[in-house]
């Protein structure tokens, strides 16, 4: 398998389902360096129905929020230009993942004010007009001498009622995991954002590698055209054969080949970027922001590891679930306690409201539950079960995140070394290429050099932009992994 395509189907895996459709085409007799970066730590889901905190890949059977957008604005008719950081901004404000958890969130709300208004006293008024007539023998009042009808008699009454059915303790720890709830979809939200910026990021870098993939190709085309004619000239002038000819014309063929592929390639990661952000459809841009090599300087493995554990959101998310679940549990309990509630109305009745009497009424009741068929014995052992998933996936969580951090240094550190090396194979395939047109132009060899020089130079550049493209992804994952992809990316990564 070439080494095009083993890149690529790792980029499949790393950049979390970007490349979801047709598979990307392979450069032709391309061949490279065996290193391969495949242990990038991929970003867990956020579940957008609640806070569950259980990680999963980001491609799933069903398409993944994070991968879809709501497409704003109108498309204009020349391209606009698109840098990192506003590529990010775009997509934390339209992609579908942000937006779901923004709305989760709403719904969390809306359920800790409904419980907060469980424990408030529901007040009501009340203005009646009222006609009747009362029929004695039907209400079994039969009285010699009397009617047995009233006759139609009307009066007005008006009310102020109340009823206060929260004074428990029960209702209280229902309130107090009901914030905590909406709390953990605060930091969920926090959560989704610094994934937004990840998936962004990386899609953006993707768009990077290939504009300078067709960049380079463009420019092995211009060499291998050059060789063509050198070639021409030297097959008809006699001091070359015909094969020679032959092999120069197959090697730009194949150039033009790969500047055809370059340009789709680019044209289908422009595509993907512009999905994950909510560009309007058939919007043209042009990328400005570049990612060269820069050395990591940031926070070193001690450091970034409790760095990690303070300011990770979905680690404190599912802290703070596991904090609610175990408020829901003790709800549960306190439901075999008494409870207390008061109502009543105050108000006045008469013939007029101008001509009335004032009348109230106030209750309150002490109610015991004295058997229930189970039902609190099963509401306890469902908020157990609840409350130790909860515990379990933030204790998990917490494991993940050491080994986030652990992993993203680790490839770090590869992707880095693997910068050098082919940074410096890159120089000495160009040198190589010199000094082979240099022989074949003084008749000391055929083009057959000169054709696998330029290959070498097209692998090595090909190892180049893949092992840069590694190692900022990498930067990428590693600030994913400490929770600050979204404020630290341009710093880290070093775009202009």
């Amino acid at each position: 398998m070439s080494y095009r395509k083993r890149s690529f189907i790792l980029i499949l895996i790393i950049v979390l389902g970007l490349m979801v459709g047709q598979p990307r085409m392979a450069w032709p007799q391309q061949s490279g360096s065996a290193f391969e970066l495949g242990s990038i730590a991929t970003p867990r889901t956020i579940n957008p129905a609640g806070n569950s905190n259980t990680p999963s890949s980001l491609a799933g059977q069903q398409q993944n929020p994070f991968l879809g957008s709501v497409p704003t604005g109108q498309a204009t008719a020349n391209p606009i230009d698109l840098s990192l950081q506003e590529a990010v901004g775009r997509g934390l404000r339209f992609n579908l993942g942000v937006i779901e958890n923004q709305d989760s969130l709403n719904q969390a709300q809306a359920q800790r004010l409904r419980a907060l208004s469980s424990m408030l006293p529901n007040v009501g008024a009340l203005v009646r007009q009222n006609l009747d007539e009362l029929n004695r023998v039907a209400i079994g009042l039969k009285i010699p001498g009397i009617p047995a009808s009233t006759g139609q008699f009307s009066y007005q009454e008006s009310y102020v009622t109340f009823s206060e059915n929260g004074l428990n303790v029960e209702t209280a720890y229902r309130l107090r995991a009901a914030q905590r709830s909406a709390d953990a979809d605060k930091y969920s939200l926090e959560d989704a954002r610094d994934v937004v910026a990840l998936v962004v990021g990386t899609a953006y870098l993707q768009v990077i590698a290939s504009q300078s993939r067709l960049d380079t190709a463009q420019a092995q085309l211009e060499v291998a055209r050059t060789l063509e004619e050198q070639t021409a000239n030297q097959v008809h002038s006699g001091l070359s054969p015909e094969i020679d000819g032959f092999r120069a014309t197959v090697q730009q063929q194949t150039n033009e080949q790969r500047v055809t592929v370059a340009k789709a390639n680019l044209e289908k990661d422009k595509l993907t970027l512009a999905r994950l952000i909510g560009l309007p459809s058939g919007q043209q841009f042009k990328i400005t922001s570049s990612a060269p090599y820069q050395t990591w300087s940031g926070p070193e493995l001690s450091a970034a590891l409790e760095q990690a554990k303070q300011g990770r959101s979905d680690l404190k998310s599912a802290q703070v679930s596991a904090q609610a679940a175990s408020l829901q549990k003790r709800a549960a309990q306190f439901e075999r306690l008494p409870a207390l509630s008061v109502n009543g109305y105050y108000g006045a009745i008469g013939t007029t409201l101008g001509h009335s009497d004032q009348t109230y009424t106030v209750a309150a009741t002490l109610s015991l539950p004295i058997f229930t068929g189970g039902r609190i014995r099963a509401d306890v052992k469902d908020s157990s079960a609840q409350f130790d998933r909860k515990q379990s996936e933030y204790l998990d969580l917490t494991g993940r995140v050491d080994y986030e951090v652990r992993n993203a240094f680790t490839d770090l550190t590869a992707a880095d070394s693997a910068v050098h090396v082919a940074e410096s194979n890159q120089q000495l395939a160009q040198k190589t290429l010199e000094q082979a047109r240099d022989r074949f132009a003084n008749g000391v060899t055929n083009n057959l050099e000169v054709v696998e020089a330029q290959q070498d130079v097209a692998a090595a550049n090909e190892n180049y932009i893949a092992s840069l493209f590694a190692h900022n992804l990498a930067k990428l994952a590693l600030l994913r992994a400490l929770g600050t992809a979204q404020h630290d990316m341009n710093r880290y990564l070093g775009g202009k």
